[in-house]
C-alpha cells in the first residue's frame, strides 16, 4: 500500500469512527457533514472527497462488517459443530466469529442497539440464516419442509444475534470471546440435551 492509500484509508477509518461516535451522542438522524469533519479532524473538503454524505458512510460501515462477518460465518458447519459440542469443546469457527465482532464492538455495539440500523440488523440475520439453510440442506434435506426450515433458521439467527446483542448491550469487555464461547457452548449443549430428552 502507498502512501497516498494508506492516508485515505486512515481518513476513511477516521470518518466512520465519527460517524458511529455522533450516533451515540445524537441519533444517526441529527448528525451532519460538519460536525463528522470536526470530530474526524478534517475540513469537509476533505469529507466530500472519500464521501457524498453521511448515508454513504454509513452504507461503506455495513457493508464492510457484513462482508467479514460472511466471511467468518461461511466457515460454521452444523454437524462439525454438534460433534464438537458434545465432545465438550469450544467449536473453532464460532470462536472466530466472536472475535471478529469484539474487534468491531464499537460499531456492531451502535449498529444493533437502539441508536442503530434495522438494516443492518437483518443483514447479520441473513448471514447466519442463510449458512444455517445450507448446512440444513446437506444434513437431513429429506427430513425438513420448507415451511419447517424457513422458522427453524429464524429461530436460531434470531437466538445467535440475541446472544451477541446481550453481550454487546452488557459491556464486552467484562466477559471475553472465550467466556462468551463457553456461554454459547453450554446453551447449545443444554437445547441439544432438552430435544434429545424429549
Amino acid at each position: 500500500m502507498s502512501v497516498h492509500e494508506k492516508m485515505n484509508s486512515e481518513t476513511k477509518q477516521a470518518i466512520k469512527h465519527a460517524l458511529i461516535s455522533q450516533i451515540e451522542m445524537v441519533g444517526f438522524e441529527r448528525v451532519t457533514v460538519k460536525e463528522l469533519a470536526l470530530t474526524a479532524k478534517i475540513n469537509r473538503g476533505t469529507f466530500y472527497l472519500h464521501y457524498t454524505d453521511k448515508f454513504a458512510v454509513m452504507e461503506d460501515i455495513q457493508q464492510e462488517l457484513l462482508h467479514h462477518l460472511a466471511e467468518c460465518v461461511q466457515k460454521i458447519r452444523l454437524l462439525d459443530a454438534t460433534h464438537t459440542i458434545q465432545a465438550g469443546q469450544l467449536y473453532p469457527p464460532f470462536v472466530e466469529v466472536i472475535h471478529y465482532i469484539k474487534e468491531q464492538a464499537t460499531f456492531f455495539r451502535v449498529l444493533l442497539g437502539e441508536q442503530g440500523s434495522p438494516v443492518f440488523s437483518i443483514g447479520v440475520k441473513n448471514i447466519f440464516s442463510e449458512q444455517i439453510l445450507q448446512n440444513l440442506i446437506m444434513i437431513q434435506a429429506d427430513k425438513l419442509d420448507m415451511e419447517f426450515s424457513k422458522y427453524l433458521r429464524a429461530f436460531i439467527s434470531s437466538a445467535v444475534l440475541g446472544v451477541i446483542q446481550e453481550w454487546l448491550a452488557n459491556g464486552n469487555e467484562q466477559l471475553s470471546v472465550e467466556k462468551l464461547s463457553m456461554i454459547h457452548f453450554r446453551l447449545m449443549k443444554f437445547l441439544g440435551e432438552m430435544w434429545s430428552y424429549n
